[in-house]
Protein backbone atom coordinates (compact mmCIF):
# COMPACT_ATOMS: atom_id res chain seq x y z
CA UNK A 1 0.00 0.00 0.00
CA UNK A 2 2.93 2.19 0.62
CA UNK A 3 4.06 1.86 -2.49
CA UNK A 4 0.85 2.58 -4.05
CA UNK A 5 0.38 5.81 -2.73
CA UNK A 6 4.09 6.57 -2.98
CA UNK A 7 3.24 6.04 -6.91
CA UNK A 8 -0.51 8.36 -6.53
CA UNK A 9 1.13 11.20 -4.92
CA UNK A 10 4.76 11.03 -6.92
CA UNK A 11 5.29 14.41 -9.35
CA UNK A 12 6.87 11.85 -11.18
CA UNK A 13 3.61 10.01 -11.50
CA UNK A 14 1.78 13.39 -12.88
CA UNK A 15 4.30 14.54 -15.24
CA UNK A 16 4.19 10.97 -16.96
CA UNK A 17 0.51 11.48 -16.51
CA UNK A 18 0.85 15.16 -18.23
CA UNK A 19 2.64 13.73 -20.90
CA UNK A 20 0.34 10.70 -21.89
CA UNK A 21 -2.27 13.48 -21.78
CA UNK A 22 -0.68 15.58 -24.15
CA UNK A 23 -0.11 12.49 -26.93
CA UNK A 24 -2.83 11.32 -26.55
CA UNK A 25 -4.66 14.83 -27.10
CA UNK A 26 -2.40 15.27 -30.06
CA UNK A 27 -2.85 11.75 -31.73
CA UNK A 28 -7.08 12.42 -31.38
CA UNK A 29 -6.87 16.27 -33.06
CA UNK A 30 -5.29 14.16 -35.91
CA UNK A 31 -7.04 10.38 -35.75
CA UNK A 32 -10.73 11.91 -35.50
CA UNK A 33 -10.67 13.61 -39.50
CA UNK A 34 -9.51 9.94 -40.46
CA UNK A 35 -12.22 8.80 -39.17
CA UNK A 36 -15.50 11.38 -39.63
CA UNK A 37 -18.06 8.61 -39.40
CA UNK A 38 -16.87 7.65 -36.07
CA UNK A 39 -16.38 10.94 -34.59
CA UNK A 40 -18.70 12.87 -36.26
CA UNK A 41 -21.65 12.60 -33.74
CA UNK A 42 -19.55 12.83 -30.95
CA UNK A 43 -20.83 16.38 -30.18
CA UNK A 44 -24.42 15.55 -30.86
CA UNK A 45 -25.30 13.60 -27.83
CA UNK A 46 -23.91 13.17 -24.25
CA UNK A 47 -20.60 11.78 -24.38
CA UNK A 48 -21.49 8.74 -22.19
CA UNK A 49 -24.68 7.79 -24.84
CA UNK A 50 -22.02 8.08 -27.98
CA UNK A 51 -19.25 5.91 -25.43
CA UNK A 52 -21.34 3.64 -24.81
CA UNK A 53 -22.60 3.44 -28.63
CA UNK A 54 -19.39 3.32 -30.31
CA UNK A 55 -16.29 3.61 -27.85
CA UNK A 56 -15.63 -0.18 -28.48
CA UNK A 57 -16.71 0.15 -31.81
CA UNK A 58 -13.53 0.23 -33.10
CA UNK A 59 -10.40 -0.42 -30.53
CA UNK A 60 -7.65 1.17 -32.74
CA UNK A 61 -9.40 4.26 -34.15
CA UNK A 62 -10.62 5.40 -29.79
CA UNK A 63 -7.41 3.71 -28.46
CA UNK A 64 -6.05 8.07 -28.46
CA UNK A 65 -9.16 8.58 -26.23
CA UNK A 66 -8.51 5.39 -23.73
CA UNK A 67 -5.65 7.11 -23.09
CA UNK A 68 -7.26 10.43 -23.08
CA UNK A 69 -9.60 9.46 -20.58
CA UNK A 70 -7.18 7.35 -18.47
CA UNK A 71 -4.71 10.07 -17.78
CA UNK A 72 -7.28 12.38 -16.66
CA UNK A 73 -8.96 9.84 -14.27
CA UNK A 74 -5.28 9.16 -12.65
CA UNK A 75 -4.39 13.04 -13.21
CA UNK A 76 -7.70 13.55 -10.74
CA UNK A 77 -6.36 10.95 -8.31
CA UNK A 78 -2.86 11.94 -8.47
CA UNK A 79 -4.06 15.64 -7.43
CA UNK A 80 -6.31 14.31 -4.59
CA UNK A 81 -4.13 12.27 -2.98
CA UNK A 82 -1.25 14.99 -2.93
CA UNK A 83 -3.41 17.67 -1.84
CA UNK A 84 -4.76 15.29 1.16
CA UNK A 85 -1.26 13.94 2.00
CA UNK A 86 0.00 17.78 1.75
CA UNK A 87 -2.33 19.79 3.86
CA UNK A 88 -2.35 17.31 6.74
CA UNK A 89 1.30 18.20 6.95
CA UNK A 90 0.13 22.49 6.12
CA UNK A 91 -2.17 22.24 8.91
CA UNK A 92 -0.24 20.83 11.73
CA UNK A 93 2.59 23.76 10.82
CA UNK A 94 2.37 26.87 9.69
CA UNK A 95 -0.42 27.70 7.60
CA UNK A 96 0.03 30.33 5.23
CA UNK A 97 -2.14 31.14 1.79
CA UNK A 98 1.39 30.46 -0.21
CA UNK A 99 1.28 27.06 0.98
CA UNK A 100 -2.68 26.53 0.16
CA UNK A 101 -2.16 27.99 -3.19
CA UNK A 102 -0.87 24.81 -4.83
CA UNK A 103 -3.70 22.46 -3.25
CA UNK A 104 -6.60 24.92 -3.88
CA UNK A 105 -4.99 24.94 -8.04
CA UNK A 106 -5.71 21.18 -7.51
CA UNK A 107 -9.09 21.24 -6.03
CA UNK A 108 -10.09 23.65 -9.08
CA UNK A 109 -8.69 20.96 -11.50
CA UNK A 110 -10.25 18.27 -9.63
CA UNK A 111 -13.81 20.82 -10.21
CA UNK A 112 -12.87 21.14 -13.58
CA UNK A 113 -12.73 17.14 -14.11
CA UNK A 114 -15.68 16.39 -11.73
CA UNK A 115 -17.92 19.07 -13.37
CA UNK A 116 -17.29 17.73 -16.82
CA UNK A 117 -18.02 13.87 -15.42
CA UNK A 118 -21.47 15.63 -14.53
CA UNK A 119 -21.86 17.05 -18.52
CA UNK A 120 -20.80 13.58 -19.94
CA UNK A 121 -23.52 11.59 -17.68
CA UNK A 122 -26.37 14.06 -17.27
CA UNK A 123 -27.95 17.53 -18.97
CA UNK A 124 -29.38 17.24 -22.79
CA UNK A 125 -28.17 17.56 -26.18
CA UNK A 126 -31.60 18.57 -28.94
CA UNK A 127 -30.17 19.36 -32.33
CA UNK A 128 -31.29 20.19 -35.80
CA UNK A 129 -34.45 22.03 -34.76
CA UNK A 130 -35.32 23.84 -38.56
CA UNK A 131 -38.32 26.24 -37.93
CA UNK A 132 -39.18 28.52 -41.01
CA UNK A 133 -40.07 32.31 -40.73
CA UNK A 134 -43.35 32.65 -38.82
CA UNK A 135 -43.74 29.09 -37.82
CA UNK A 136 -43.07 26.80 -34.80
CA UNK A 137 -41.37 23.93 -33.30
CA UNK A 138 -41.77 22.01 -30.06
CA UNK A 139 -38.34 22.05 -28.19
CA UNK A 140 -37.27 17.93 -28.06
CA UNK A 141 -39.93 16.28 -24.68
CA UNK A 142 -39.21 19.83 -22.84
CA UNK A 143 -42.34 20.99 -23.28
CA UNK A 144 -41.01 24.63 -24.46
CA UNK A 145 -41.67 25.42 -27.79
CA UNK A 146 -39.97 27.95 -29.89
CA UNK A 147 -41.12 30.39 -32.73
CA UNK A 148 -39.49 32.17 -35.45
CA UNK A 149 -40.95 35.67 -35.50
CA UNK A 150 -38.50 36.92 -38.13
CA UNK A 151 -35.22 35.92 -39.83
CA UNK A 152 -32.45 38.54 -40.68
CA UNK A 153 -29.17 38.07 -43.23
CA UNK A 154 -26.90 40.67 -43.96
CA UNK A 155 -24.82 39.65 -46.87
CA UNK A 156 -21.23 40.69 -47.63
CA UNK A 157 -20.26 41.72 -50.95
CA UNK A 158 -18.17 38.89 -51.55
CA UNK A 159 -21.46 36.79 -51.20
CA UNK A 160 -21.27 35.56 -47.96
CA UNK A 161 -23.34 35.99 -44.57
CA UNK A 162 -21.78 38.71 -42.96
CA UNK A 163 -24.08 38.40 -40.34
CA UNK A 164 -27.34 36.69 -39.37
CA UNK A 165 -29.83 36.07 -36.84
CA UNK A 166 -33.49 35.32 -35.33
CA UNK A 167 -35.92 36.60 -33.36
CA UNK A 168 -37.81 34.26 -31.55
CA UNK A 169 -40.34 33.71 -28.83
CA UNK A 170 -39.98 30.90 -26.16
CA UNK A 171 -43.63 29.84 -24.92
CA UNK A 172 -44.93 26.60 -22.61
CA UNK A 173 -48.77 26.04 -23.19
CA UNK A 174 -50.28 29.30 -24.03
CA UNK A 175 -47.56 31.52 -22.14
CA UNK A 176 -44.82 33.23 -23.44
CA UNK A 177 -41.49 32.77 -21.41
CA UNK A 178 -38.93 34.44 -22.95
CA UNK A 179 -38.33 36.59 -25.82
CA UNK A 180 -34.74 37.59 -27.78
CA UNK A 181 -32.99 37.98 -30.63
CA UNK A 182 -30.46 34.86 -31.16
CA UNK A 183 -27.25 35.53 -33.24
CA UNK A 184 -24.55 32.47 -33.90
CA UNK A 185 -22.54 33.29 -31.23
CA UNK A 186 -25.92 34.65 -28.98
CA UNK A 187 -27.65 32.06 -27.77
CA UNK A 188 -30.86 32.48 -25.63
CA UNK A 189 -31.27 31.17 -21.96
CA UNK A 190 -34.02 29.18 -20.45
CA UNK A 191 -34.67 27.12 -17.61
CA UNK A 192 -30.97 25.82 -18.00
CA UNK A 193 -31.04 25.06 -21.77
CA UNK A 194 -28.81 27.85 -24.31
CA UNK A 195 -30.90 27.78 -27.81
CA UNK A 196 -27.81 28.60 -30.44
CA UNK A 197 -28.48 29.46 -33.74
CA UNK A 198 -26.77 27.14 -35.95
CA UNK A 199 -27.39 28.16 -39.68
CA UNK A 200 -30.31 29.18 -41.89
CA UNK A 201 -31.31 28.72 -45.18
CA UNK A 202 -34.35 28.28 -47.34
CA UNK A 203 -37.34 25.67 -47.43
CA UNK A 204 -38.21 24.03 -50.69
CA UNK A 205 -41.14 26.48 -51.44
CA UNK A 206 -39.17 29.56 -50.88
CA UNK A 207 -39.61 30.13 -47.27
CA UNK A 208 -36.54 31.49 -45.07
CA UNK A 209 -35.88 29.13 -42.30
CA UNK A 210 -33.61 28.44 -39.34
CA UNK A 211 -31.63 25.85 -37.76
CA UNK A 212 -30.97 25.72 -33.75
CA UNK A 213 -29.64 23.53 -31.52
CA UNK A 214 -30.71 23.54 -27.76
CA UNK A 215 -28.31 21.82 -24.73
CA UNK A 216 -28.51 21.69 -21.05
CA UNK A 217 -25.25 21.44 -19.42
CA UNK A 218 -25.63 21.14 -15.86
CA UNK A 219 -21.59 21.07 -15.97
CA UNK A 220 -20.83 24.21 -17.38
CA UNK A 221 -21.24 26.88 -14.91
CA UNK A 222 -19.22 24.53 -11.74
CA UNK A 223 -16.37 24.51 -14.70
CA UNK A 224 -16.46 28.15 -15.30
CA UNK A 225 -16.11 28.83 -11.39
CA UNK A 226 -13.72 26.03 -11.32
CA UNK A 227 -11.50 27.78 -13.95
CA UNK A 228 -11.41 30.91 -12.13
CA UNK A 229 -10.51 29.86 -9.25
CA UNK A 230 -7.67 27.68 -10.65
CA UNK A 231 -6.59 31.25 -12.52
CA UNK A 232 -6.76 33.48 -9.41
CA UNK A 233 -4.63 30.95 -7.68
CA UNK A 234 -2.12 30.60 -10.30
CA UNK A 235 -1.56 34.59 -10.38
CA UNK A 236 -1.16 35.10 -6.94
CA UNK A 237 0.93 31.92 -6.57
CA UNK A 238 3.27 34.09 -9.15
CA UNK A 239 3.19 37.25 -7.43
CA UNK A 240 6.91 37.91 -5.47
CA UNK A 241 6.87 37.49 -1.41
CA UNK A 242 8.73 38.71 0.72
CA UNK A 243 11.62 36.51 1.73
CA UNK A 244 10.77 35.95 5.57
CA UNK A 245 7.12 35.15 4.36
CA UNK A 246 8.84 32.37 1.97
CA UNK A 247 7.90 28.74 3.19
CA UNK A 248 8.91 25.48 0.97
CA UNK A 249 5.66 23.73 0.47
Amino acid sequence: MSALWRFLTSLKTCAWLGLLFTVSGAAGSVVMGWYPDLFGDMDAQLFSGWWSQKGFAAPVATLWLYGLLLSTGLLAVNAACCTAERLLQIFRGTVTLRRLLPHLMHLAFLGVVLSHLVSATSGDRIKGIQIPEGRFAPIGATGLVLAVDKIHVEMAPQGYPKDFGAAVSLYRGNATVARGWIRSNEPLFHEGYGIYLKTFGQTPWGAPYAEFDANRDPGALPILLSCLLFTAANLLYLFPVRKKDETSD
